[in-house]
């Protein structure tokens, strides 16, 4: 995921990217790259001729030079997607601020647990706008839902059995199970072993050892995926029961 930090204020980047990464490492295969700007003129400058793409921006604006609402004006003329959070010194915005849709404002100084709720969400947004799959099968595309897939396991010629609540016998499609894994929502889908990518939401019991799906089937975790499936399930839980942003 590409966030990008836009300040004039060295401090506060450096406080502001430090606390990103310290919440991204929370999240098992969410894998966050983080770019740092100084002024909006350089921003801008990198996203024309690098083609560099923020999915959020955390922008201040109050900055010397361009100020963070005429940046987000014209990122907003390359990008109607990204994610906007304005990074602001005061408690009053201008109706100028409203004009490129910000998804939040947060205050400075910034607060850790403001910071986490804010980032969370911005998180959340833009997974759940991908919240679909496309394989490829013969000469056709087929699109399916993320929320009703159960379970996806490895199969031998490259091929992926995709268990969805409408198909418990599954679909076959081909495709690498390692580049479907990059494209599900972390938070609720997790690789249980070296074959197998199942949806927390359909977990009925887990153990140390196994897990057993709501469809009856049981799956065994692989020793070296231990740890991470149980941090993973711990945190699913938690966001379900509203004690975890």
């Amino acid at each position: 995921m590409k966030v990008a930090i836009c300040d004039d204020e060295l401090s506060c980047c450096g406080t502001l990217e430090s606390y990103l990464l310290k919440i991204s490492k929370k999240y098992i295969n969410l894998a966050v790259d983080i770019d740092v700007y100084q002024s909006g003129e350089e921003m801008l400058r990198m996203v024309e001729e690098e083609e560099v793409k923020p999915q959020i921006l955390f922008l201040d604006m109050e900055m010397a030079g361009m100020n963070g609402i005429e940046t987000a004006r014209k990122l907003r003329n390359k990008d109607r997607s990204m994610l906007i959070i304005y990074v602001t010194s005061y408690d009053k915005y201008t109706m100028d601020s409203f004009e490129v849709s910000p998804f939040r404002y947060l205050l400075k100084p910034v607060d850790y647990e403001k910071i986490e709720q804010v980032f969370s969400a911005a998180i959340d947004e833009i997974l759940n706008n991908h919240a679909s799959l496309f394989f490829k099968r013969n000469n056709e595309q087929i699109q399916v839902n993320c929320d009703k897939i159960i379970s996806i396991v490895s199969e031998k010629g490259r091929m992926l059995r995709v268990i969805t609540r409408e198909a418990q016998q599954g679909n076959l499609f081909y495709a690498k199970i390692k580049d479907v894994e990059k494209q599900l929502n972390p938070f609720v889908f997790i690789k249980v072993n070296q074959g197998t990518i199942i949806n927390l939401n359909y977990v009925y019991i887990i153990s140390s050892e196994e897990i057993h799906l709501t469809t009856g089937e049981v799956i065994p975790i692989s020793r070296g995926r231990k740890k991470a499936v149980k941090e993973v399930y711990s945190l699913f839980v938690k966001r379900k029961v509203g004690i975890c942003p």
